[in-house]
């Protein structure tokens, strides 16, 4: 390996991607894979060797798809479940505030600065690719949501 290589490996290493992916377990890892694969496609060769050594695949279930939030507010995406079938719009956080809150835990543990919490959260952000509410900033508890708008 060339000392220029040692160089760029080592400094990937200390990425918040690396870090992160070397950090989160279950649920929120196969969900921070999703959300760096769709930011980071690319890069995804070079990082995760880095964050995990050995990987080859990611084991079932995994995400397939990014996020949308269903007309429920449940954040959803494609699935392959551990018997290797896709199943469609599954139920990965009943509420983004559960996403939210979920990454800022792993950004808690992880300790990251103000910067690289906002370049994760621009990534989470990205995940979600649509959102199918009708209205994403009603709210059902505010007394004007009774009254007709037209």
């Amino acid at each position: 390996m060339l000392a220029i290589e040692k160089i760029v490996a080592f400094d990937l290493r200390g990425s918040w991607q690396v870090r992160a992916l070397a950090e989160a377990r279950g649920h929120t890892g196969m969900v921070l894979l999703s959300v760096l694969a769709h930011t980071y496609d690319e890069a995804m060769a070079v990082i995760l060797p880095l964050a995990i050594p050995g990987f080859t695949e990611p084991s079932l279930p995994c995400l397939v798809s990014a996020a949308k939030v269903a007309k429920s507010g449940a954040v959803i995406a494609d699935v392959i479940d551990r018997m290797g079938r896709r199943v469609k719009d599954a139920v990965i956080y009943r509420t983004e505030t559960a996403l939210r809150d979920d990454f800022r835990r792993l950004a808690d543990r992880l300790k990251l600065n103000d910067q690289d919490r906002v370049e994760l959260f621009k990534c989470v952000q990205r995940w979600v690719v649509a959102d199918r509410r009708l209205d994403p900033t009603f709210d059902p508890q505010d007394p004007d949501a009774k009254r007709l708008v037209h």
